[in-house]
């Protein structure tokens, strides 16, 4: 096993995302809102990356069982993750007809990203020298890329999307928008766009300038910011608080 201290910044990110998963997925469990339930898994699948990296510098990142758990990890935080937040940004302001393009591209992508990186080649050297540092490279470049890329990139959308959109309803004077504030979903997605571009910057960071070491702290600011989001999308209207425009988005209160 690697010097304590180069696994402590990973244990703090477990720790984290394990806690904000179990939190939003409680409040799934108790309201069963639909963009709770994208978070969660969200959460969750952070949550499992970093369990499996930390199990894989303990086994030996080149071993058998080591490959499989970079895989894992890769999967789930850098292919997966990102778009499965901008999914629950989606869900949030309760278009059903969005909604369920949204899913079906996502599940889509999703399937074809997990085929293109189990397959893709993996530089042996490189995954040696992986303790404290993200993996930047690990993967050689192959298929994988692409939906990589488009997933992280329809991640990033979706939440700026609904934040400009929830900014143009208050614009509008709409003061509730999927039984929400509109100035909460505005709010939370811009906190949620701002810790997800903070754990992408991490990665790009480790690539461009070096700061490796870095990485999983700053990973950990990022889950910081984004979880803020999530808790104020949660804040509930005051009893007895009447949208306005009512008649043209009653439907809304089913969120």
């Amino acid at each position: 096993m690697e010097a304590p201290l180069i696994v402590i910044p990973p244990i703090i990110n477990a720790l984290i995302t394990g806690l904000f998963a179990g939190v939003v997925l409680r409040q799934y469990l108790t309201r069963h809102r639909v963009y709770q339930l994208y978070w969660s898994i969200a959460l969750c699948m952070a949550f499992i990356a970093t369990l499996a990296y930390l199990f894989m510098i303990v086994l030996r990142p080149t071993s058998a069982t080591g490959i499989l758990l970079f895989r894992l990890y890769y999967v789930l935080g850098g292919v997966l993750m990102p778009a499965w937040l901008g999914m629950g940004s989606i869900a949030l302001i309760n278009k059903p007809w969005l909604v369920r393009l949204s899913q079906t591209l996502l599940f889509f992508l999703s399937l074809v990203g997990i085929a293109f990186t189990l397959d893709a080649h993996i530089d042996m050297q490189k995954l040696s020298q992986i303790a404290g540092t993200p993996g930047t490279g690990t993967l050689q470049t192959g298929p994988w890329l692409i939906p990589t890329i488009v997933l992280n990139t329809l991640g990033v959308v979706a939440i700026g999307g609904v934040a400009i959109y929830s900014g143009w309803q208050m614009l509008m004077q709409q003061k509730h928008l999927g039984g929400l504030r509109t100035r909460n979903v505005l709010w939370a997605n811009v906190l949620i766009l701002g810790g997800a571009l903070l754990d992408a910057a991490a990665g790009t960071l480790a690539r461009t300038l070096g700061l490796e070491s870095a990485f999983w702290l700053i990973m950990a600011v990022g889950w910081i910011v984004l979880f803020a989001g999530v808790v104020l999308a949660s804040q509930r209207p005051r009893t007895g608080s009447v949208p306005t425009k009512a008649p043209n988005h009653a439907h809304h209160a089913n969120v």
